[in-house]
């Protein structure tokens, strides 16, 4: 299988990795810092296998990288790190409030989506008659 890898910097290298669900990492550094990974990160036909949390939460630490034993998929110590978050063990998803723009966002969605659909259809059916 060919090795997949996201090139290596002189980042510090990860101590720990651990699966908090099936697209998340807890990804603990040698220099003490903890970072909340998430594997919609990776994009590319070569990480679909990821997408199935049961193979997600199979990542491990080797030689202070991020890797995938049966995929052969290294991911550098400095790319985890560089598209990641802070990690706040006291987080629940469940105290998260939306802001307003999001707020006024996903009521937007709601609308306008639909409408571009319908539009769609109609200038497809509109091409369809002329053509």
């Amino acid at each position: 299988m060919e090795q997949t890898s996201v090139q290596k910097n002189d980042a510090p290298k990860i101590t720990a990795v651990s699966a908090l669900n099936g697209r998340s990492l807890r990804v603990d550094y040698e220099d003490g810092t903890i970072r909340l990974f998430d594997g919609f990160r990776l994009r590319g036909p070569k990480y679909i296998p990821l997408v199935d949390p049961n193979v997600f939460i199979t990542a491990r630490m080797d030689d202070g990288d991020l890797y995938w034993d049966d995929l052969d998929i290294h991911i550098s110590a400095s790319y985890v790190r560089k598209f990641s978050v802070p990690y706040d063990p006291d987080y629940k998803p469940e105290d998260y409030v939306p802001t307003k723009k999001e707020i006024i966002g996903a009521k937007l969605a709601v609308i306008i989506f639909p409408i571009m659909a319908i539009a769609g259809l109609i200038g497809t059916v509109w091409w369809w008659i002329n053509n």
